[in-house]
């Protein structure tokens, strides 16, 4: 039987750290696709599509504080492609911040895992500070190359002339 994640328990994480004081998270993929249409198919009565490219990109909704912004400030500002993955906390059954401040992603070392990692940019920062309110804000990470699928034990990019890691649902 499949076991429902709650949505506290899957986030998203930046350098596999947590970004603070999130309150939702979302990952997003996307197949472009090209005309491909002809005579053959339906007499051409039917348009048909094929998939061309992917591309992929994860949000990030957090109450306001001045570590989480600053550091996605700094990592936006210096154009450097970073690492992200959408996983599982490890921590899953605490409700409770870890002593260190930061949740840490489930890549296997704990439980069986499935996630989604790959490196992303910074495209958009937003602070929103309504009166009255919690100041809040968003960010926008753009996939940069492919996001992979990893399940079971986490594995580290192999290097140059290494064994290459077992992957799951890549074309």
């Amino acid at each position: 039987m499949e076991t429902i994640i709650k949505g506290g328990n899957l986030m998203l994480f930046i350098d596999s750290k947590s970004i603070p004081l999130a309150t939702s998270h979302t990952l997003t993929i996307n197949a472009e696709t090209s005309d491909v249409s002809n005579k053959d198919i339906s007499n051409g009565a039917w348009r048909a599509e094929e998939v061309s490219q992917f591309s992929w990109e994860a949000t990030t909704d957090n109450l306001y504080s001045r570590n989480g912004v600053g550091t996605l400030f700094d990592a936006m500002i210096n154009r450097t492609p970073i690492n992200a993955i959408f996983a599982e906390k490890t921590e899953s059954d605490s409700a409770a911040l870890p002593a260190n401040g930061s949740w840490t992603p489930n890549t296997g070392t704990v439980l069986p895992a499935s996630y989604y990692t790959g490196k992303v940019v910074i495209t958009s920062l937003q602070v929103t500070a309504q009166n009255g309110e919690n100041a809040t804000f968003s960010a926008t990470f753009t996939g940069y190359g492919e996001l992979k699928h990893y399940t079971g034990e986490y594995e580290p990019e192999p290097e140059p002339g290494e064994e290459a890691v077992t992957e799951t649902g890549n074309p």
